[in-house]
């Protein structure tokens, strides 16, 4: 049986990460050797997924949003651990495509009985990993905004961050390079890399995506006004917007993005910069605790 270590982000999900702590840690007392360590400031989970593996855990479990797992993750890309997930943030979009169950008890179970596979990281500055998606524009402007609402109504505070955004960002010119393909995009609303399929708190922007196809989904919109994007909104979360005449499908290992103005850049959900920036898949880079 494997050593689990449980990094639980205690304000995650307006204290919900905490409150799934306390439910089940008899339950992983009765299943197995564990530890838990809690998150204390921004940063501290990739800390502390590290000291997890010096003190020889073979497991270790993010308990909070796509921000902690994040964190979790990023201390743990090249080594023989293994990333398990019990989802209690705002969007937990990477839960979706992995097929991870949403329920702690199920979660906990799984942390300890789950197989282990293999799945792709994205590299982001040539430092920083990302697990789901990352992207600049209009999606990483809605991030910037989501971070400042608090967590009083976290399933809505996406959908409150796309309308604010839409009457605020208009689109930039930025020059792309995709496995060294240059492409000179006049006025982008957006683009986006995945990994996972969704984003945002379930919107469906890379139906086909694969976790270990070792290439990054590509998307972008580009010369867009305002009512084509609320439509191509609504699209976005049942996956219908592919074959939408303005947007964009592609597939890569290498990304490049710059632009003559100041365009804020995300990694799975949290604001991380501007460009320019480069985005690269390692294929097959960290071990996942999966159902089946």
């Amino acid at each position: 049986m494997p050593r689990v270590c449980f990094i639980v982000n205690p304000i995650a999900g307006r204290g919900q990460a905490l409150e799934r702590w306390r439910q089940i840690e008899p339950l992983a007392a009765r299943l197995g050797e564990y530890g838990v360590k809690f998150t204390e400031r921004p940063g501290h989970g990739t800390d502390l997924a590290r000291l997890a593996i010096q003190e020889g855990y073979d497991r270790v479990v993010s308990i909070g949003g796509d921000g902690t797992l994040n964190e979790v993750g990023n201390g743990l890309v090249g080594t023989n651990a293994a990333l398990a997930v019990i989802p209690a943030g705002r969007g937990n979009d990477w839960v979706r495509t992995a097929g991870v169950p949403t329920d702690a008890a199920e979660g906990c179970r799984l942390a300890f009985g789950g197989r282990v596979a293999r799945m792709d990281v994205g590299l982001a500055h040539g430092y920083r990993y990302f697990f789901n998606a990352a992207g600049f524009g209009f999606d990483a402007e809605v991030c910037a905004r989501v971070n400042t609402y608090g967590q009083r109504f976290p399933k809505f505070s996406y959908v409150r961050g796309v309308f604010d955004t839409l009457f605020h960002f208009t689109g930039v010119p930025v020059d792309v390079e995709i496995d060294g393909e240059r492409r000179r995009l006049n006025r982008v609303l957006l683009l986006e890399v995945g990994i996972g399929r969704y984003f945002g708190g379930g919107m469906q922007v890379f139906p086909q995506a694969d976790i270990a196809d070792g290439l990054f989904e590509i998307a972008w919109g580009e010369d867009l006004g305002r009512l084509e994007l609320i439509r191509l909104v609504s699209l976005i979360y049942s996956g219908r917007h592919v074959g939408h005449p303005k947007v964009r499908m592609a597939r890569g290992r290498k990304l490049t993005a710059d632009s003559p103005e100041k365009v804020v850049i995300q990694l799975d959900g949290e604001v991380v910069g501007h460009l320019p920036v480069t985005f690269e898949i390692l294929p097959g880079a960290l071990n996942v605790v999966l159902p089946g």
